[in-house]
């Protein structure tokens, strides 16, 4: 692994803006790297499903062994554009007004600097798989409109975790629900008893929904409360959103029914009707501790002087795409800190870690 190699890797990287949907930039220089390399390149045209001008990337490299996939996504979010890294004391860090794009630059470099280094020393390795996706960060689209029928792997490290050494193995179920009340619109003044009031029967609903965590399992929110309209007039109109979070599946269809029942009962008691929809952001991602793939993972963060340990988040990651298609996915991470921040920066070291993590994992026997 070339250290200088890598750090102009990743600074070339970050200076080509990829905000979510503004992605095709960077998808082009991606792909002519890896196809220098000399890796299988596909695309993968999501990009209009996703809303994004950019493309998903599939690579393959033929070796020995039983495949693994690496994969780590294209797209940052706001303000993303005119980067200015600052390197000092060995962190690169945003000059203040924008992102830095370690999130998740840091691992599509790591990635890259492993497959050149594998590359340049023609090492012995197992056969690659790569995924990058785009417009993660607008809710795992690319990951989730993915080709998986192209993927041989059974086993994956999604690169786009904070703390070095951090292996999540688990991740939540997560749901987002839209909920419209439908009233009957009449004057407030003259004749409010002719109106049904779909805001109070909104507000009664949200009153008997809870929120935070629930339970050990769940985490739950509402938002984006509205109902448009003018003092004088009863609205006909009210819709709220909501997510559940929750690490079983069992538990998250109790809350689902119960948050319906909520609504109904709201309803019923204001005279108003309801639509719901619902949007499944990812499934449960699960990963027992035991599993090769997280052996050999803490095996490799221990050589490399790293002290590695499993944990669960609430957040999700391209992985529970990836577990939901049948792939044992964990997410590692690069180091990345204050992601979605301008005080966003990482560790050269840590950096230079997570690429060396990439090629112990790939030439491992």
């Amino acid at each position: 692994m070339n250290k200088q190699r890598l750090l102009d890797r990743f600074l070339r990287y970050i200076n080509c803006p990829s905000e979510s949907g503004s992605e095709r930039s960077f998808c082009e220089l991606i792909e002519q790297e890896l196809s220098a390399l000399g890796l299988e390149v596909k695309r993968g045209e999501v990009g209009e499903k996703c809303g994004s001008n950019g493309f998903n990337l599939y690579a393959f490299l033929p070796g020995d062994g039983e495949p693994l996939l690496l994969s780590a996504h294209l797209d940052t979010v706001s303000p993303g554009v005119g980067i200015r890294p600052v390197i000092e004391d060995g962190v690169i860090r945003s000059s203040g007004d924008t992102i830095l794009g370690a999130d998740d630059k840091s691992g599509v470099a790591a990635i890259l600097e492993a497959l050149e280094t594998l590359h340049e020393g023609g090492l012995a390795h197992r056969p690659v798989e790569v995924l990058f996706s785009i417009c993660e960060e607008l809710g795992l689209l690319g990951a989730k409109y993915a080709d998986y029928s192209l993927f041989h792997s059974k086993q994956a490290i999604v690169f786009d975790s904070s703390a070095n050494g951090a292996v999540v193995n688990r991740s939540p179920a997560n749901v987002v629900l839209h909920i419209a009340f439908q009233g009957k619109s009449a004057h407030a003044g003259v004749a409010p008893e002719q109106g049904i009031h779909a805001l109070k029967a909104a507000a009664e609903a949200v009153s008997h929904i809870p929120c935070g965590h629930v339970d050990e399992l769940t985490v739950m929110n509402v938002a984006n409360f509205l109902a448009p309209g003018k003092t004088n007039v009863v609205p006909a109109q009210a819709s709220f959103d909501m997510e559940i979070r929750s690490f079983e599946e069992e538990t998250l269809q109790k809350h689902l029914r119960e948050t319906e029942q909520a609504v109904k009962d709201a309803c019923e008691k204001f005279g108003t009707q309801y639509t719901l929809s619902l949007d499944r952001h990812s499934d449960v991602l699960y990963v027992p501790e035991d599993c090769k793939l997280v052996t050999d993972l803490f095996e490799v963060y221990r050589r490399l002087g790293a002290e590695p340990f499993c944990k669960s988040t609430y957040g999700g990651c391209d992985a529970t795409w990836l577990f939901a298609n049948g792939i044992d996915a964990v997410n590692v991470g690069t180091g990345m800190t204050n992601a979605h921040s301008t005080s966003e920066l990482i560790a050269v070291s840590d950096l230079e870690r997570t690429a060396s993590l990439v090629v112990e994992m790939l030439t491992k026997t």
